[in-house]
């Protein structure tokens, strides 16, 4: 049964956000590295393939299923068929999500349980949102044979992320990339004019000079045999 973690919204970090209640954690609690997602930022506006990383289980006990909490803000997610893993996309009521529709979790379900020692990741493919300067996060709940962690912690305005045990994975919404359309098109196509015209005129003048060039080799070479002409009529003087 897939894990609720809607407790935890909003999950929009920093400036306007408020706090979230952390799940508690059931069983062996985890040690060594968190749940991670990258990259750590992208740009918005941007579709951008983010990678889930479990890097262990519940300490000696292996995972089962891994649950990722999806953003609001997040415009459209795809997951990565998982060859040892189930996928669904559920709405917020917890039914699965229709085509096209809203999606608030992507839940892993493993064939057989991922050995504690060893990780595994889980792709989405998602559609970033349009405004950039805010930070999403990403809380991952982590089902094991023998318990579970939720990494669904985010900092307060004057906590340092890394002081939480148990943080929630997040993404920084950066600014869009420059795709060289719209109004710099234009721009470029003007330059691309004046770089045309500025390329006939020196096309023009190549053309003269080259011409200019022919024609002094014409008159060289009638000179040429205009002289020598000269000269063999002075060696055969008329009889």
């Amino acid at each position: 049964m897939p894990l609720s973690i809607s407790v935890i919204r909003p999950v929009r970090v920093g400036g306007a956000v408020a706090g979230a209640t952390a799940l508690v954690v059931a069983g062996p609690a985890l040690a060594g590295a968190h749940v991670t997602v990258n990259p750590g930022e992208a740009p918005a506006g941007s579709y951008t393939v983010l990678t889930v990383a479990v890097p262990h289980g519940c300490e000696t006990s292996g995972t089962t299923e891994v649950a990722i909490e999806i953003p609001e803000e997040i415009l459209a997610v795809t997951p990565t068929v998982h060859a040892n893993w189930d996928v669904v996309r559920l709405a917020a009521n917890g039914s699965p999500a229709e085509a096209g529709g809203s999606v608030a979790q992507v839940v892993y379900s493993a064939h057989t349980p991922l050995p504690h020692d060893l990780r595994d990741a889980f792709e989405l493919s998602v559609r970033l949102p349009d405004e950039a300067g805010q930070t999403l996060a990403f809380p991952v709940v982590q089902s094991c044979e023998d318990g579970q962690a939720a990494w669904v912690e985010i900092a307060a305005d004057d906590e340092d992320p890394h002081d939480l045990e148990y943080p929630a994975p997040l993404v920084e919404i950066t600014e869009p990339v420059d795709d060289g359309h719209g109004a710099e098109t234009a721009a470029g196509d003007d330059t691309a004019e004046e770089d045309s015209s500025a390329g006939s005129g020196t096309e023009a003048m190549t053309v003269a000079g080259f011409g200019t060039g022919l024609a002094g080799v014409v008159l060289g070479g009638a000179a040429l045999v205009y002289a020598h002409r000269r000269t063999r009529s002075g060696d055969h003087p008329a009889r």
